[in-house]
């Protein structure tokens, strides 16, 4: 079993598009930003993170970090409807049409209006500029 010394799991993601998804996560989320750096190319290699250095900005959502990466020449995005990989962000809001009707103001496009799920009141999910799910539940 791992010894933990953080209770949460950060999350990084390849842009293919860095300023596009910058602007969705940090302007139309609202995701405050917490960290800017570099990340020097012998520490991206060396760790095997990524084929050069580049640009990471993290992002606070509840304790949770989004780390956005700006990799110069970064993969092509792939939109097929279920891409292997992380799949999709799930966020727990207090009420799930109200935070539809603010992120929709901020210029956010949702896939469908809320539905009651099994496990909650509501379930509405938007895509990040990769096509990442980004799904509002509110239990």
């Amino acid at each position: 079993m791992l010894k933990l010394t953080h209770p949460t799991v950060d999350i990084a993601i390849v842009c293919s598009d860095f300023e596009e998804s910058l602007h969705f996560y940090h302007q139309c989320l609202g995701f405050e930003i917490v960290v800017d750096i570099e990340i020097p190319a012998e520490v991206a290699i060396g760790a095997k993170l990524a084929p050069r250095g580049f640009r990471q900005v993290r992002l606070q959502v509840g304790n949770t970090l989004i780390k956005l990466m700006d990799i110069k020449l970064p993969p092509e995005p792939v939109f097929n409807e279920f891409n292997p990989g992380v799949r999709w962000l799930t966020i727990f809001v207090e009420d799930v049409h109200e935070t539809m009707r603010k992120l929709e103001q901020n210029g956010i496009m949702f896939l469908a209006e809320p539905v009651v799920a099994p496990d909650a009141v509501g379930v509405v999910c938007a895509k990040d500029p990769d096509g990442v799910l980004i799904e509002f539940v509110q239990v």
